[in-house]
């Protein structure tokens, strides 16, 4: 479904990604880490076609990023930055409508369809309550929540997502990534979500992508890749991997003392 050849990327003169190459299959489910500055975030805005000006190539369905107009890479790709901003203080209910935009033609209004799926939404996320709130209203979390549901109303094959589990208590963040698990299962979506929570990335990804200085560290199935020594370098500080006895899935554990 994508295929990266050779990416590099740099914001001023230094490069934040570096000849990176990638394959990502239909219906993976895949987890970014690695440490602050790893190039996690703008790798994800480069998949969505929000960054440009990159070296190397990005394709979607055989397809380069930069020859999809707009509107129909917007239909094919959602993405949730960590980072969002409005100007203007809108009601959540308006903001989760935002994302059937790509399938209004020129000037035409939201029609009674696309505020009954924002109202699936809502509902799905429970988020119902939230609606009539406007977004300075809302917590943290809360505004991370209705950013998630803008994205799922967006109905793409492919979700990008940076951080989406940030600010959020464990049950929130497991409830979130339950979705997302749901989503991947029963309706096939391509997801790639970005994590500094490993653990969480751990149980519910299939693949587990390590960026570290801008490069691949390692690529491959969960098991494959959550690896104590490789783990302990990588982020400089001791980890023991171990087994949740809940889920039987690798989690780590870290030594403070050294």
């Amino acid at each position: 479904m994508i295929k990266i050849k050779n990416l590099s990327f740099k914001y001023n003169k230094d490069f934040v990604l570096r000849d990176i190459s990638l394959e990502i299959k239909k219906h993976d489910f895949i987890g970014i880490i690695g440490p602050n500055g790893a190039g996690k975030s703008t790798l994800t805005k480069c998949i969505s076609g929000f960054l440009k000006n990159n070296k190397g190539s990005i394709f979607l369905d055989d397809k380069l990023i930069d020859n999809y107009d707009k509107i129909e890479l917007a239909k094919r790709v959602s993405i949730v930055t960590q980072q969002s901003y409005y100007e203007f203080d809108f009601y959540v209910k308006d903001i989760v409508l935002m994302g059937r935009f790509p399938y209004l033609k020129f000037w035409q209004n939201f029609r009674k369809s696309d505020e009954e799926t924002t109202e699936n939404t809502l509902t799905e996320l429970e988020l119902s309550h939230l609606a009539n709130r406007r977004l300075s209203e809302l917590s943290g979390g809360e505004f991370q929540l209705v950013m998630l549901a803008r994205a799922l109303n967006q109905n793409t094959d492919i979700l990008l997502l940076d951080e989406p589990a940030a600010h959020l208590d464990i049950h929130h963040q497991i409830r979130i990534f339950s979705i997302l698990k749901k989503l991947n299962e029963e309706q096939k979506k391509t997801i790639v979500v970005v994590s500094h929570n490993i653990n969480l990335a751990a149980e519910f990804c299939d693949k587990i992508l390590i960026l570290a200085d801008g490069e691949i560290a390692d690529f491959g199935k969960v098991k494959e890749v959550i690896e104590e020594n490789k783990l302990s370098k990588i982020y400089q500080v001791s980890v023991k991997v171990v087994n949740n006895p809940f889920t039987h899935k690798p989690n780590i554990v870290y030594d403070y003392e050294k």
